[in-house]
């Protein structure tokens, strides 16, 4: 196999090895695997001081492995320093001498280290640095046409929806036009700022989706796309999104930003219950 372009690597090399993944909900590397595997990847955690991480069995380096997950490894995505780099390429080296495998070492987000990547490329490993697989795959979505159409049909049949009326179960679409409105009419609410493009607007959705059915009643939960609704967005100070506004009687009491464990939003949220 030659060298691999990224677009090429997110469609066809699904299995996935994460040197350093944490078990913190809140790293990086534990959002970008949570990520992977919402999209149908496989995550093989690299972690020394973890039996296992997102469901999946974690191992201590690369050569812990058993054989027959060797012999599976597509990429080998590393969230480690620049200078931890270099033993981490040297397994992979070792893998793929052996069993063919891995294809690809990626180097996440400011991680770079020319002298492992110029030894692993002559081995034939396609190498990526300083780039995010989350990223990534998020902008090869936005250009997938196949994609865009699910996308579409998802936001006819979200629509469809509001239409009918959304029950106080549901985070319901807020707008410019009725976000004024829909703040004045529940006493409690917290306001998911986002946008279709964004990997971490994906991941907290389920969460805010659960918590909107257990706190039914008590708190009402709204999603407001700061794309097609920046006036609100500009307001409030948007700069990075997700970002959650918890509203009570009209006024902002609080704000999150960023993804977030379950536990710290419902945190959060009882202290203005």
């Amino acid at each position: 196999m030659g060298q691999l372009t990224v677009n090429e690597i997110l469609r066809n090399c699904r299995n996935v090895a994460v040197v350093g993944l944490s078990r913190e909900p809140t790293r990086a590397s534990y959002n970008v695997a949570k990520y992977l595997l919402e999209h149908e990847y496989t995550i093989i955690p690299i972690n020394p001081s973890a039996d296992e991480i997102l469901g999946q069995k974690a191992y201590k380096t690369l050569l812990h492995m058993p054989q027959e997950v060797k012999k599976t490894i597509d990429v080998v995505n590393i969230f480690r320093p620049s200078e931890s780099v270099p033993p981490i390429v040297d397994q992979a080296i070792t893998l793929k001498r052996t069993y063919g495998r891995p294809h690809v070492v990626w180097m996440q987000l400011g991680i770079r280290n020319n002298r492992a990547a110029e030894k692993a490329q002559k081995e034939g490993l396609t190498v990526i640095m300083d780039k995010c697989m989350m990223q990534e795959h998020g902008r090869l979505s936005e250009e997938d046409p196949e994609i865009q159409k699910l996308r579409a049909k998802k936001m006819r049949d979200m629509t469809e929806k509001l239409s009918q009326g959304h029950t106080s179960s549901k985070p319901f679409n807020v707008t410019d036009s009725s976000f004024e409105e829909s703040i004045k009419k529940h006493p409690l609410i917290l306001v998911d700022c986002w946008a279709d493009w964004c990997g971490p607007c994906r991941m907290i959705a389920p969460i805010i989706e659960e918590l909107a059915q257990e706190y039914a009643g008590k708190i009402a939960f709204a999603k407001l796309n700061v794309d097609e609704n920046p006036g609100t967005a500009a307001k409030f100070n948007i700069m990075g999104i997700p970002t959650l506004l918890i509203m009570k009687n009209g006024s902002e009491v609080d704000r999150i930003v960023g993804v977030a464990p379950k536990a710290s939003l419902e945190n959060r949220l009882k202290k203005h219950i």
